[in-house]
């Protein structure tokens, strides 16, 4: 007990010496432009709950655009990457935190990621782009429908 007691005691006495120095702000890197800038970045812009589908190039029931991997942007569909949204509410190329998956790119978007059919109008919906049937439905059957996630600034 007495060894818990000193350990706590040491703790204490070094938080307490140490906390001006952790939690002071610096003047340094607060006015560096490059450090302004990465945090910006590094902010959420917002947080949504929405729908999470998926799509895919290769298993059938897919669209001529998806079996080409070209997006509605230009840029080449990439599995891990890239999802489809509506633009109106997540702008192209924005970086997007979705849970259990990590960051992904808005590249595309389609009619029905815009009319919001998988989730009745009620939520905006992420489309997520896999490389084949398989693992999209894989992916669909084992993680939630609905998910908060966070859009950063364009990449």
């Amino acid at each position: 007990m007495k060894i818990l007691c000193r350990l706590f005691v040491f703790l204490c006495g070094i938080w307490f010496l140490f906390k001006p120095e952790i939690t002071a702000p610096s003047k340094k890197y607060s006015t560096n432009p490059v450090i302004q800038q990465f945090v910006k970045n590094n902010t959420p812009k917002k947080e949504l709950k929405v729908r999470i589908t998926a799509y895919w190039a290769k298993g059938g029931d897919t669209d001529s655009w998806s079996a080409k991997r070209q997006s509605s942007t230009g840029v080449k569909l990439k599995p891990n990457v890239s999802v489809a949204v509506d633009p109106r509410i997540i702008p192209y190329f924005s970086r997007i935190y979705i849970p259990n998956l990590g960051f992904r790119v808005a590249h595309d978007t389609g009619t029905a990621v815009i009319q919001k059919k998988a989730s009745n109008g009620k939520y905006p919906i992420i489309d997520i782009f896999f490389m084949n049937k398989k693992d999209a439905l894989k992916f669909a059957n084992s993680n939630p429908k609905i998910v908060k996630v966070k859009i950063y600034n364009r990449i």
